[in-house]
């Protein structure tokens, strides 16, 4: 049977590490619901868009299969974050082992904070290939870093708020940009005709582990159970869609798919709608920009809260994120740079490290588990009948 104290770890419990912790339980806390809105907002936005091109680029027809091992595995790390979150696990591991907390909490937040920078580049790109074309790039930047910034500040549950406002818009005009789709589409192209050994295709495929692990920040949230599962609806419907939108991909351009930069942007720019009343491409771009937006500052604040737990304050993380947000994108030649590189040798990396944070929650939110589950049974005495 399950109790409120199976949803997280409260004061009287652990006071001591509550207090360790800052306080931040509180204030950090999320309705499963509004973490759902997350996954869909900020799990799925850089999935959908910019990596079906870069995958096909390597995997060729073996791309959808590509994308139904990365949703495998990512529901997989997300389900350990959300039982990390869920289970008061935070407070636990820190009262139980501070220095690996602390290095837990160090490589988290290091590791939002570059996944942070190198998807805000990835976002400018888009930005300056679709919407502002002659602009100057520190404007793109500067506009684009301001609501990055000011949501990250605020914290997770205004960014919760912002994505449960926003997801049922989202949703309706991504469905029906799918729906209303009109492109001629040959769904055999997803076929294996091109299969490559296992070992090959593990060898390829590890080289997007940057694109793993985007639900980590609630990994410092806390997560309150409602009685239906919409944690578990709304990531199977988010993570559906993006099946749905790889076998589109390679269904609609084949061979051609790594030239194409942004797929939602192709969805919208074949609706039916287009042909009657034209361009419908600003659907699209709404979509990417408020999803990129809201998963940017979820980044910030996951790597704010690292570094609040791993040396006592978030402004380290936060000094860094919005130099690296500004600086980067402006001193690089071109942005392309961080594409080319993301999926090079540090794509190996980014997946171990990615597997590395999700293992340490999914073992730490077992040992909360046990532990509130010792908590919540009564002692037996000596010589009594269970009951």
């Amino acid at each position: 049977m399950k109790t409120d104290i199976s949803t997280s770890v409260s004061a009287d419990i652990l006071p001591a590490a509550s207090a360790h912790l800052g306080g931040t339980a509180g204030r950090n806390t999320v309705y499963d619901s509004q973490a759902a809105c997350l996954v869909f907002c900020c799990g799925i936005v850089f999935k959908i868009s910019s990596l079906p091109g870069l995958v096909a680029s390597e995997m060729l027809s073996g791309t959808l299969w590509l994308y139904l091992f990365m949703i495998a595995v990512d529901v997989l790390m997300f389900a350990a974050v959300s039982s990390y979150a869920s289970t008061g696990a935070d407070a636990l591991f820190s009262s139980r082992s501070p220095v690996l907390f602390r290095a837990f909490s160090a490589l988290s937040s290091a590791w939002l904070l570059l996944k942070g920078v190198i998807y805000f580049c990835y976002t400018v790109v888009f930005l300056m290939v679709d919407l502002f074309v002659a602009v100057p790039p520190y404007v793109v930047v500067l506009a684009l870093a301001a609501p990055v910034l000011y949501l990250g500040c605020k914290g997770v549950v205004s960014i919760a708020r912002c994505a449960e406002l926003f997801t049922p818009v989202l949703l309706l005009v991504f469905v029906a940009n799918l729906a209303l789709l009109d492109a001629d589409m040959d769904a055999g192209r997803n076929l294996p005709l091109e299969a490559m050994p296992p070992e090959e295709f593990f060898k390829r495929g590890f080289l997007f582990g940057m694109w793993l692990g985007d639900m980590l920040p609630l990994a410092f949230s806390s997560i309150k159970r409602k009685k239906f599962p919409y944690l578990v609806v709304g990531t199977g419907v988010s993570y559906v869609l993006v099946a749905v939108v790889a076998l589109i991909a390679v269904a609609m351009y084949g061979a051609a798919l790594p030239y194409v930069y942004n797929m939602v942007i192709r969805l919208s720019g074949f609706n039916k709608l287009s042909l009657e009343i034209g361009r419908m491409e600003w659907a699209a771009i709404f979509i990417v920009i408020v999803m990129a937006m809201l998963s940017l500052s979820l980044h910030m604040w996951g790597a704010a809260e690292g570094s609040r737990r791993a040396f006592g304050s978030p402004l380290p993380a936060r000094v860094m994120f919005a130099a690296g947000m500004i600086a980067v994108p402006l001193a690089l030649p071109s942005a392309h740079v961080l594409t080319e590189f993301s999926v090079t040798e540090f794509g190996y990396a980014a997946t171990g490290i990615s597997l590395l944070l999700a293992l340490v929650c999914g073992a730490e939110g077992i040992r909360a588990r046990r532990a509130h589950k010792r908590k919540a049974t009564p002692p037996q005495e000596d010589g009594g009948e269970e009951t």
